[in-house]
């Protein structure tokens, strides 16, 4: 909690609260990009530039509204004919806020609430993709009175977490600047989730590129992910009405991966010495817990019959984040684990295949 309000209080200092206007210079952030003001035109139109860890071509075009202090609207630019924010399309609302030290810009959503917000920041882009992680680790229900959010860091949770948020922290009469945006940020993200379960496609809806059939899937497979590793919280709990390791097996891997297993099992109980799994392979450590938690999930590729994913979990409350990768089969009409690595480089230069170190070991020309 102190290291979260430590950083925050930093980037209050280093940010110029008195600037009345977008100016040259100026970097947001969104939690995935930075965006950099490349020039004011006419004193109107505000032209800026983006770069991710992607290292892709971004622009950003606002329009200066007359006669409104801090609004603009959104508009296109020359290599963006998509608006770069799901549920906010062009000649919809910017406001460029300026209150209590703090400077964003929030970006309206056609449905509710806001599609974004993107903070005024003095750091590179290392140095923002750093706090962006660091956030990512800590519990949203804290964040969301301390900071302001981003649709970044709502996108892994599902609309149920979110719905708590406006129930519990931040439901107040009186909100404070950053609960009052953080709230319509989050009405924004529910309202556009639902729109695209309802009617299919809004308008924005795709602006990646994806079509809807592609998202529906990656959705799925994520929500899959998300299963299985409630239920692995409640296997790692143990105890009546909770899954046994076994049930757990069967439920969420394949018949090969479970084969493998018994096989390195059995080959162990043969063998003096360091047995090969000295660890839960589920959550890269000794001591699985009953607390773990996703903190995001990507889909790296995915087809009608396989997915892979990248999930980025804690184990127990206030470890360091690990990255595994999963790669899933489906398997009786369910997708199942197939195989799992470790993406943890600082362990495992080149990353640990779960499932070709266990067919090495089983191979007997392996055998000293």
């Amino acid at each position: 909690m102190k290291k979260i309000a430590s950083v925050i209080a930093v980037l209050a200092l280093a940010i110029p609260s008195a600037a009345q206007t977008i100016e040259k210079g100026n970097k947001f952030f969104n939690g995935e990009t930075l965006y950099t003001v490349q020039e004011v035109r006419m004193g109107t139109i505000v032209y800026m530039t983006g770069e991710n860890s992607a290292g892709d071509y971004l622009e950003l075009t606002l329009e200066k509204v007359p006669d409104k202090a801090g609004e603009y609207t959104l508009q296109p630019s020359v290599q963006a004919d998509d608006s770069p924010f799901p549920g906010a399309g062009f000649g919809d609302k910017v406001q460029y806020v300026r209150r209590q030290g703090m400077n964003f810009l929030a970006v309206s959503s056609y449905l509710e609430g806001l599609a974004e917000i993107l903070v005024l920041t003095p750091d590179n882009l290392k140095n923002c993709l750093g706090q962006q992680e660091f956030a990512e680790s800590q519990s949203l229900t804290e964040l969301a009175g301390m900071m302001l959010l981003n649709r970044s860091l709502l996108d892994v949770y599902d609309i149920s977490d979110l719905v708590d948020l406006l129930g519990g922290p931040l439901k107040k009469d009186n909100p404070t600047v950053i609960e009052l945006y953080n709230r319509q940020l989050v009405e924004g993200v529910i309202a556009f989730r639902n729109a695209s379960v309802m009617f299919g496609n809004p308008d924005g809806l795709g602006a990646d590129g994806r079509g809807e059939d592609e998202i529906e899937a990656e959705e799925a497979v994520k929500e899959r992910v998300n299963q299985i590793f409630k239920d692995l919280a409640r296997r790692n709990a143990g105890g009546e009405g909770n899954p046994t390791p076994e049930e757990f097996e069967r439920k969420y891997t394949t018949a090969l991966w479970l084969w493998t297993v018994k096989e390195v099992i059995r080959k162990d109980e043969k063998q003096d010495g360091i047995n090969f799994y000295d660890h839960d392979y589920w959550t890269f450590s000794q001591d699985p817990s009953p607390d773990i938690k996703v903190q995001k999930i990507d889909v790296d590729e995915i087809d009608e019959d396989r997915a892979t994913v990248f999930v980025r979990f804690v184990n127990w409350p206030g470890d360091e984040p690990q990255t595994m990768w999963l790669e899933l089969v489906k398997e009786d009409g369910e997708f199942k684990v197939n195989n799992i690595r470790d993406y943890d480089e600082a362990f495992y230069p080149g990353h640990f295949d779960y499932m070709k170190e266990m067919m090495d070991y089983l191979d007997p020309e392996n055998d000293e």
